[in-house]
């Protein structure tokens, strides 16, 4: 069984942000904000209290997805959300509950920081008429969309867009190294047409390095946007194979 972390390095974005109008001896930009996926987003819920379901949605039968934008501020506090997608009526059950949900800060080299993420409600209804019950789920898992990539917007308003994989199999053990525990640490560069240009190995167990290389040599991404266009990026990730206690 193997388990896979793809960490995209904010500090890796924003060195290659530097080559918009900096010199190399000027500092670093500081993220104002950062854009989350909505499966990461969970995880950092300390409250979640789910819409009610409208009385008048259950007597007409409105049911469906809601989608919102959300910006949380260095607290966690939710301090907008705006509709994507759904029903007016739903949409206005489940702004209402976001104002009850409660976030921890995301930090971002220990620093806390605004977040742009998106939330999910599922509202569903069982039955008709006067035995109608109405049922809603958080959503945590929201088909993909180009502006909700994750990614930084810096103090000088440079959006950085991490980079994304989308093709490649995952690293396949042969017989022999099944069901033996073992990990490697890589260092991935992506080339501006999204293909990885090196892989390096910062460490692990000998016996697994080789066939993850080489799957991870593989592996197509579309590219680190900085300000719209593509640049070289280079992320960390790990592999970890079998009970990992």
């Amino acid at each position: 069984m193997i388990r896979f972390v793809l960490l995209s390095l904010a500090c890796c974005a924003l060195a290659n942000a530097q080559d918009i109008g900096q010199t190399s001896t000027q500092t670093k930009p500081h993220p104002r904000l950062i854009r989350i996926s909505s499966g990461v987003l969970p995880g950092f819920v300390d409250h979640v209290e789910l819409p009610k379901y409208p009385e008048e949605a259950l007597k007409s039968e409105t049911q469906g997805s809601v989608i919102l934008k959300v910006f949380l501020d260095e607290s966690g506090k939710v301090v907008l959300s705006t509709p994507v997608e759904g029903e007016p009526i739903l949409i206005a059950a489940s702004i209402d509950a976001l104002r009850r949900f409660r976030f921890r800060p995301y930090l971002l080299g220990g620093v806390p920081i605004n977040v742009e993420s998106q939330v999910g409600f599922h509202f569903s209804i069982k039955g008709h008429g006067s035995n109608a019950t109405g049922k809603v789920e958080y959503v945590s898992s929201i088909p993909f969309r180009e502006e909700f990539r994750t990614g930084v917007v810096t103090d000088n308003g440079v959006l950085v867009l991490q980079p994304r994989k989308i093709s490649g199999e995952e690293p396949q053990l042969p017989p022999g190294l099944a069901g033996r525990v073992g990990s490697v640490y890589l260092s991935i560069t992506i080339g501006v047409d999204g293909k990885v240009q090196e892989v390096k190995v910062i460490g692990g167990d000998e016996p697994f390095i080789n066939p993850v290389v080489a799957a991870v040599k593989q592996f197509v991404y579309e590219p680190q946007l900085v300000d719209g266009k593509p640049k070289v990026a280079t992320t960390q990730a790990s592999y970890h194979f079998g009970s990992q206690r």
